[in-house]
């Protein structure tokens, strides 16, 4: 009998959470059909039915964390019981449930599951709800509403089966506040227990690793980003489009790994690894926590690629739809602070990152230049560098060689 077991969603996933089931024991389940929603560090997605069936006893309660590989239910066939103790199984053989997120979840919320394509449209039928009385939502749609303040009980579904999504809520969004639309900035603080989301314990637990075991050094340096900022202006003005001074940091890292490659390296039990290859990693902050897209061999893209890039990772990983392989596999990390304002400030390496760069903001300051005071364009960088692979001397030389990429922009049009 076919068993619903804990995906593996990328190589660092050891555990998932059960959000919701759609179904409950003894309920007949056809093949694609979703049958409950899990949440893992980095994603939100549903498990659908690879076969027609019975759906057995739930091994898992909603909120509940559950190993990678161990069994949730069983999908029963026509006189079959279910077994007294499912074994676990390696999730790197073919699963007996799919999973859909990215590009694929979307499509499955604009068109449907392959079984309802000839049906009649979706939207005439009521929002179906679950056992609980709940309407029935993708996650995508679930995570919009939380984050626009949109009551999902007021939706009208438009997806298979009036399944709630994206554009429903999108739609509600559009509608003036008079529809209904909740503003509660004035509400009172109240005391209440916020369960950890599986990104929160992957964040923590993360964190833990780094600043322990890891000897962590810092070095700051103040550049003058007087040229990057009329470059940046000048660029964003022939291109037409938005383009950050983060770009042109992502870059200038870049290039100036490629002159430090003992930097660019990660630390081993028996050697240090040195990367053939610059992945440059992005910190992007979501409403539940940290994660860092990469930017991959980000030496040969030039600055308007990176941005076009980095505003597409970031929106990604604000709704959750990052892939392992666009959030995996860095081997140097940037945060940028300067957007809120903070001038300085020191970052915990992203292990297995040899080093990081905290990027304060970029702020008009009064300095002496050939003796005369002026004002110029000022940023404060901080590196957190992994005292095991890196040195005091090796990381101001690094950033020695970031100065001339970032003070000298033209260097970075080459």
């Amino acid at each position: 009998m076919p068993e619903i077991i804990m995906p593996k969603v990328g190589d660092a996933m050891t555990e998932g959470k059960v959000v919701r089931w759609y179904k409950q024991a003894g309920d007949a389940v056809k093949k694609g059909e979703p049958l409950l929603e899990i949440e893992t560090d980095k994603v939100n997605l549903d498990l659908e039915a690879e076969a027609d069936g019975t759906l057995g006893e739930l091994r898992a309660t909603e909120g509940q964390m559950i190993p990678v590989g161990e069994t949730l239910a069983q999908i029963l066939g026509p006189g079959e019981k279910p077994s007294a103790e499912p074994q676990r199984r390696s999730t790197d053989k073919k699963d007996s449930v799919k999973h859909t997120t990215g590009e694929y979840q979307e499509a499955i919320e604009q068109k449907g599951p392959r079984r309802d394509r000839s049906q009649a449209p979706a939207d005439a039928a009521p929002a179906p709800q679950n056992a609980e009385g709940r309407k029935r939502s993708s996650p995508l749609a679930r995570k919009m509403a939380r984050d626009l303040g949109v009551p999902l009980e007021s939706l009208q579904g438009s997806g298979p089966q009036g399944r709630i999504i994206a554009k429903d809520v999108k739609g509600f969004e559009a509608a003036p506040a008079s529809a209904g639309r909740i503003a509660g900035a004035t509400q009172k603080l109240q005391d209440k227990s916020i369960p950890h989301s599986a990104m929160r314990r992957t964040i923590a637990k993360r964190l833990a690793e780094s600043t322990g075991p890891i000897p962590h050094f810092y070095l700051t340096v103040d550049y003058d980003v007087t040229q990057l900022v009329a470059m940046r202006q000048q660029l964003a003005d022939i291109e037409g489009s938005k383009i950050s001074l983060n770009d042109f940091i992502i870059r200038a890292v870049a290039l100036a790994l490629l002159h430090h490659p003992n930097v660019n390296a990660s630390w081993g039990d028996e050697t240090i690894e040195q990367h053939g290859d610059v992945h440059v990693g992005v910190a992007v902050s979501t409403p539940e926590g940290l994660i860092t897209p990469v930017i991959r061999n980000a030496d040969q893209k030039s600055v308007s690629d990176i941005a076009k890039e980095v505003r597409a990772l970031a929106e990604k990983a604000k709704n959750r739809k990052l892939l392992p392989n666009e959030y995996q596999g860095s081997t140097f990390t940037i945060s940028n602070l300067g957007a809120w304002g903070v001038e300085e400030f020191t970052a915990i390496i992203n292990p297995p990152n040899a080093g990081i760069v905290a990027i304060g903001a970029a702020e008009s300051r009064p300095v002496v230049v050939n003796g005369q005071i002026v004002v110029r364009e000022r940023m404060k960088v901080t590196m957190s560098c992994d005292h095991r692979v890196i040195d005091g001397a090796l990381g101001a030389e690094f950033l020695k060689t970031l100065r001339q990429y970032i003070e000298q922009p033209l260097r970075l049009m080459i």
